[in-house]
């Protein structure tokens, strides 16, 4: 997948190149994206590098049972996290759990010009665990910010719903936590979702999980809809919906389609028929649609 965006979409069964042949992505030329499984994403341009929920350090969150533990500390790899991330100058934060947020706070240390948008309740969670508060800019969703040669739109959303028809972690923040210790510890405070336009104009958004508000989506049109898979049935219509709301993107990647507790050099892919109903939907709604399933770590240039 290293390469044109022309080479990456050839390796894709059944995809379709037309939106790259007519020409609707060459002003996007050099700009490079990075997967590092879940929703943590690189993007950089124009020498500018933005870091989409970075948590490279993947630990199992199950207990002796084989369920989920809430009780399981929180640790980072600074090794794995040391040979992948070379730079950051921006961290942009869909939600406070701990396989979005939990390696930001190093993040923040290791590249000390580094910004972070992020929630009243993130922020809180982020200075808890040490991170310097004047790098955070709190958001709402609404904003539209302009960082000197590039800009970002920060998108109020939801987060998915699970069984029962309820969010995971939910909870919200009006001051730091004493501690920050566990995975029960970093709760959802709010979902965002944001779009970033480079210099050149090309528009990259993300939506890290299987849930929208559609009229906060109308007419932004991306180029590139990097977009959560569904997650069960309980969101009516999900990714339908998301793309008419967006207008049929010509280019559509899926993120937070991994299984997110094995380590990033020896990672286990979503089962196939999970991608394979992605693409499906993706092209009934836009059969003229390019969808790029991403590699680990494999830069795709646009």
């Amino acid at each position: 997948m290293r390469g044109s965006l022309a080479g990456a979409a050839a390796v894709v069964a059944g995809a379709q190149s037309s939106a790259v042949a007519h020409g609707t992505l060459r002003r996007g030329a050099g700009t490079g994206l990075r997967w590092f499984g879940v929703n943590s994403w690189e993007l950089s341009f124009d020498g500018r590098t933005v870091l989409i929920d970075p948590w490279l350090t993947r630990f199992s969150t199950r207990g002796p049972d084989g369920r989920f533990d809430p009780a399981t500390p929180l640790s980072v790899d600074r090794a794995t996290i040391g040979r992948n991330l070379g730079a950051a100058d921006l961290v942009l934060v869909t939600h406070g759990h701990y396989d979005h947020m939990g390696d930001v706070p190093h993040v923040m240390e290791r590249f000390p010009g580094a910004r972070v948008v992020a929630t009243q309740t993130h922020a809180h969670l982020l200075t808890a665990m040490g991170a310097p508060a004047d790098r955070i800019i709190w958001a709402h969703g609404g904003e539209y910010l302009d960082l000197d040669g590039f800009t970002v739109q920060v998108l109020p959303s939801l987060h998915s719903l699970s069984t029962g028809y309820r969010y995971f972690a939910p909870g919200t923040l009006t001051a730091p936590p004493r501690r920050v210790h566990t995975v029960a510890d970093l709760v959802e405070g709010g979902t965002l979702a944001y779009l970033v336009t480079t210099g050149s104009g090309l528009r990259v958004l993300n939506i890290g999980t299987a849930n929208l508000i559609e009229r906060e989506l109308r007419g932004l049109r991306p180029d590139v809809a990097i977009v959560a898979v569904p997650a069960g049935r309980h969101t009516h219509r999900y990714l339908e919906r998301l793309l008419d709301a967006l207008g049929a993107p010509p280019l559509v990647v899926p993120t937070h389609h991994d299984a997110m507790d094995t380590p990033l050099d020896r990672p286990v892919r979503a089962d196939a028929d999970a991608l394979r109903s992605f693409r499906d939907t993706v092209h009934r709604v836009n059969p003229r649609a390019t969808v790029v399933e991403p590699r680990y770590l494999e830069a795709v240039t646009l």
